[in-house]
């Protein structure tokens, strides 16, 4: 099976043979991966400004933006079926029992650094023909949205943001919310760059009913 790879120790980016997972655990499934996306991350691991390769590893197989179709399910699974769309979580809970973060399914807010990240940090990404991940680490996607989304891990980025901000809202006075329905004058947001980020988190917030904003310094 054909992957992309970075070797850091020798500053190389090759296709390699990756040897496939044959067994699967009664929690994990097999994926056929449909597309992978390439960001600005991607190119910075590519140009080796960081990215770590799995433990007793040379290289990383890069890849963390990517929708996938379940091709084999263990006897535990509950929640996919074969032929079923997802889309992996890219980052991965570390294993101190005292991050409370990680151990409420929230890595994204670890306190010790040592959660994993597909194809970014300490474990495989997704740039390869077919992957093995655990059942709980799967989005299941509607198939109406399959052309659009292997765009679903640069969105989350967006979504906390406004997932966050709604937090911050809730604690005005009044629990004034965003649409300033009774004025009739929605609030205004900033989009600041037109990268596919900047792009994706603009048009979430019009769809919110945000007067919206893009600057950028290039386009």
């Amino acid at each position: 099976m054909k992957a992309v790879a970075v070797f850091p120790g020798t500053k190389r980016v090759d296709i390699i043979d990756q040897e496939a997972k044959n067994s699967l655990s009664p929690s994990e499934v097999r994926l056929r991966m449909l597309e992978v996306g390439i960001c600005g991350t991607d190119k910075e691991i590519a140009t080796f400004q960081y990215g770590t390769p799995p433990r007793g590893s040379d290289h990383l197989v890069i890849g963390h933006e990517s929708l996938a179709e379940i091709e084999e399910v263990g006897s535990a699974v509950r929640t996919v079926v074969k032929g079923d769309l997802v889309v992996p979580m890219v980052r991965r809970p570390c294993p101190h029992p005292e991050c409370r973060p990680c151990r409420l399914g929230r890595q994204d807010f670890c306190i010790t650094g040592n959660y994993t990240e597909r194809g970014i940090k300490g474990i495989d990404g997704f740039m390869t023909g077919a992957v093995v991940d655990e059942e709980k680490y799967l989005h299941k996607v509607p198939g109406g949205l399959r052309d659009v989304a292997v765009l679903a891990e640069p969105l989350t980025i967006a979504e906390k943001a406004f997932a966050q901000l709604n937090i911050l809202q809730r604690r005005l006075p009044g629990n004034i919310q965003h649409l300033g329905q009774e004025s009739g004058r929605p609030h205004k947001a900033l989009i600041l760059g037109t990268g596919p980020v900047g792009l994706l988190g603009c048009m979430a917030l019009v769809l919110q009913g945000y007067q919206t904003y893009v600057f950028s310094r290039e386009n």
